[in-house]
């Protein structure tokens, strides 16, 4: 993976194969602290303790179409501990799962963030039957700067319009960028 977004991504599509209806995502920067934070929350099939801890091993994989790796938890883990962060995955059987990563922002090995706006944009776009609920935290010295976006919101004002309606993609897009620009993600 060449930057943390690329993470993000891979962990979004496990919580779609996984069957969720609602994907909240939580990426907070920490001035102050010096952290920098992922948080997703799915609502997904879950996974039982035996699932749980084989995902974090780079040769372990639930997909039966592929060969018996999978790389993209373990090595967001490992990019995690390797800047002074820290990693976490708790999941319930049937109720879903929360990952937690957090890097020391100012790490020289930490990943750049990459196009978190596109990540999300094509998430949101690419699983249109999938809720997204996102949240950017700015903390800075003199502020805290918050922005939210929620998918349900915006179907519950376009009825029967799709998320894939070409203005409508359009529009996710600008206000999305728009929010993580203002945010200040970029900068990170």
């Amino acid at each position: 993976m060449l930057d943390l977004s690329l993470h993000l991504l891979d962990v979004i599509e496990n919580s779609v194969r996984a069957g969720a209806t609602l994907i909240n995502i939580i990426v907070d920067v920490d001035d102050n602290r010096n952290l920098l934070s992922f948080k997703i929350i799915d609502n997904g099939n879950g996974m039982s303790a035996e699932t749980l801890a084989g995902a974090q091993n780079p040769f372990y994989t639930s997909k039966t179409s592929k060969k018996k790796i999978g790389l993209g938890i373990p090595l967001f883990k490992q990019n995690a501990e390797a800047c002074d962060g820290s990693f976490s995955m708790r999941s319930v059987l049937g109720e879903g799962t929360v990952l937690e990563a957090t890097f020391k922002k100012d790490h020289i090995d930490r990943m750049p963030v990459g196009s978190l706006a596109d990540t999300i944009i094509n998430s949101i776009i690419g699983h249109p039957e999938t809720d997204f609920y996102l949240q950017l935290l700015h903390n800075t010295q003199d502020q805290t700067l918050t922005y939210e976006f929620d998918t349900r919101l915006l179907k519950e004002e376009l009825g029967d319009i799709s998320l894939s309606y070409p203005d409508v993609v359009m529009y996710i897009d600008q206000v999305i960028n728009n929010g993580v620009e203002n945010m200040k993600m970029g900068e990170v």
